[in-house]
């Protein structure tokens, strides 16, 4: 005996809409929530694990408006509910607004609408001001004539650099350095110390924190400043183990 299961068109229709209207129940916010100027901003949404779908994701601006639209898939059973965050990405300071569909069409009203500001980050009082850069280098930097090493920087919101920095030694092993402990001497430049780290094999059975080591192994100064002809690099001048020594590198673009 085979049993027969019929779906009613007015159920299925109305399970349809209740998968549908659950899964536009957003519950978006902004991180962070108080973002400062040329902070990247995310909005996170908690979204239905079936009918968000990643790759329909679009977001376009027009003025202070940011709108992010959306195909969802038709799910007859909602799915458990998961985190997801869209860059909106880093902005100046100023009032904004963002506005969520749940469909690529944006003629009706939003799903969802979230203001939020964007304040200038304060600075301390000093006469003259210190130095701060204008633009972000973070990113990978190389030398393209000398293939094997690199430089990974990274410099926060608040204009602090960390840089991984990965060589060959002079027994051609490879070893790794970390630039940190340093500061903007001009809008341009900035200059730290370099320190050489080592420890215990990452993936034993068991890893003693205590076993690392960081040495202060010698000083470096990364100088973006651009001449005409010359854009998009920049010199990189560290004194290692007492040898001086200035490479000239790029930004990788991949």
């Amino acid at each position: 005996m085979k049993a027969h299961i019929r779906f009613r068109p007015a159920s299925f229709a109305a399970a349809l809409a209740f998968s549908l209207a659950a899964s536009t129940a957003l519950a978006a916010r902004i991180v962070p929530a108080e973002p400062s100027a040329f902070e990247r901003v995310n909005l996170r949404m908690t979204v239905d694990s079936c009918a968000f779908a990643p790759g329909t994701v679009r977001v376009t601006a027009s003025g202070n408006v940011l709108t992010v639209t959306q195909q969802l898939n038709q799910c007859l059973v909602a799915g458990s509910p998961e985190v997801a965050d869209v860059g909106l990405g880093a902005l100046p300071a100023g009032d904004y607004r963002v506005e969520i569909f749940a469909s690529p069409r944006t003629d009706g009203t939003p799903a969802e609408s979230l203001a939020f500001q964007v304040r200038e980050r304060p600075e301390i009082a000093i006469f003259p001001p210190p130095p701060r850069p204008l633009a972000d280098y973070s990113g990978m930097w190389w030398s393209p004539r000398e293939l094997g090493w690199g430089l990974s920087i990274h410099q926060s919101p608040t204009h602090v650099v960390f840089a991984a920095w990965f060589v060959y030694g002079p027994n051609g092993q490879p070893e790794w350095f970390t630039l940190q402990d340093g500061s903007w001497t001009s809008s341009t430049t900035w200059a730290g110390t370099v320190f050489r780290t080592s420890g215990p094999f990452f993936a034993g059975p068991t890893y003693d924190p205590r076993s690392v080591i960081v040495a202060n192994s010698g000083a470096a100064t990364i100088d973006f400043k651009q001449l005409p002809g010359q854009e998009d690099l920049a010199r990189l001048t560290y004194t290692l183990d007492g040898i001086a020594t200035t490479k000239t590198i790029a930004r990788m673009v991949f």
